[in-house]
């Protein structure tokens, strides 16, 4: 397995002004006082992580990434206060990448020229779609207007990398909402984009309407004809697609998203925050109460521990590492073409049909799913776990 890979840190904010009916991440309703108690008890977890001995190893630090929830609903002098305490307790270089995501709605022209000072110089913003009415639907907080008001007021502010999420096959749309929101998305010209279809998961508002019958899933065959006619109209507007659900510009890959298809360390900190740290995934604890007594006691807040094994990090390689349009090199994982496949000996016939029926190129370097092989990437995965 390749080292010395630049480690991440990603800070979770679990707030939101309201939840969305799709949404099942770990975020909730707040107040100003919320946030403020919140910020202190990361300040406080950051100085007890960066004290610990054991984080030593993730060596220095190219990228930070605050998630949600909603960080912009954090101040801009409370995001400045969290990344000047990262920076003296963690070895941060300088032009590292630091992404924070934002909803439309939430953002302001004060508000982004302060993120922007404190540091923040990527922007991800969720913005769904650019229907009204579909916007509606999913329990969004913002119109198509707020998007390119905001998108405007973040260029102003000096923002020069921007990425916009964007859902498809969500209830209401249909191929051809999705080719309109594209095309509003293009003309925005962000620089990079995240596509990625509808997931119902229990704990969400459409998930319950699923299962009164309030709601049916579109049909597999239109999902994935809505996901290829969108990535061949990504490319054809100039963008790369360098992964299953990310475009970019030239150069402007998500340097930090990247960690987790590649197995690079990262730190992850906050309320439920994951981190992948010496060859062991550690999950904070999820309950704010718990959160909060811990670090006020000065006592790490984790949840839970694994050792990963060697066919763990194997594993997770391949399976993430195939994510990846370049897909994955052998030299990365076990070495050669010969020790790779010794490894996966009792699977090789298996993968050897998915080459036949075009779904995988295999080479000597390494392998990698095609087009065709997306659309049933997790039963191909699955097999070299």
């Amino acid at each position: 397995m390749t080292t010395n890979k630049k480690s991440g840190i990603y800070v979770h904010i679990p707030f939101c002004v309201r939840k969305c009916n799709y949404c099942a991440f770990l975020s909730g309703l707040s107040d100003e006082a919320a946030r403020e108690s919140y910020v202190d008890s990361l300040c406080r977890e950051i100085r007890i992580r960066g004290a610990n001995g054991n984080d030593e190893s993730l060596g220095a630090f190219d990228s930070v990434f605050f998630g949600g929830g909603t960080p912009s609903l954090l101040s801009a002098e409370q995001i400045d206060r969290l990344l000047r305490e990262l920076r003296r307790n963690f070895n941060i270089e300088n032009g590292a990448e630091i992404t924070m995501e934002s909803n439309p709605a939430t953002l302001s022209a004060d508000g982004l020229k302060g993120y922007r000072a404190a540091g923040v110089n990527r922007l991800s913003m969720g913005v769904q779609s650019m229907n009204d009415a579909i916007l509606q639907r999913l329990g969004r907080i913002h119109t198509s207007d707020d998007v390119i008001r905001d998108i405007k007021l973040a260029r102003e502010a000096g923002y020069d990398n921007i990425n916009l999420d964007l859902m498809f096959a969500v209830p209401g749309s249909t191929p051809e909402t999705t080719l309109t929101d594209l095309s509003a998305i293009c003309e925005l010209k962000p620089e990079h984009v995240s596509f990625y279809s509808l997931q119902l998961e229990e704990g969400t508002g459409f998930f319950d309407e699923f299962e009164r019958g309030e709601l049916e899933e579109l049909p597999d065959e239109i999902d994935r004809a809505m996901y290829h006619a969108g990535c061949d109209y990504l490319v054809q507007h100039g963008y790369e697609h360098y992964e299953i659900s990310n475009f970019c510009r030239t150069g402007r890959e998500s340097k930090h998203n990247l960690k987790y298809w590649d197995m690079s360390p990262y730190l992850g900190l906050g309320l439920g925050a994951s981190s992948y740290i010496g060859g062991r995934r550690i999950v904070n604890v999820s309950s704010m109460d718990k959160y909060l007594r811990l670090v006020a006691k000065g006592i790490s807040p984790i949840a839970e521990a694994h050792e990963n094994s060697e066919h763990d990090d194997v594993s997770e390689a391949v399976f993430t590492g195939l994510r990846k349009s370049e897909g994955i090199r052998y030299a990365d994982i076990l070495g050669s073409y010969d020790e790779f496949w010794e490894y996966y000996s009792d699977v090789r016939d298996e993968v050897r049909r998915y080459e036949r029926d075009g779904k995988l190129i295999i080479t000597r370097e390494g392998l990698r799913l095609t087009e065709a092989g997306i659309d049933i990437s997790n039963g191909i995965m699955a097999l070299f776990v």
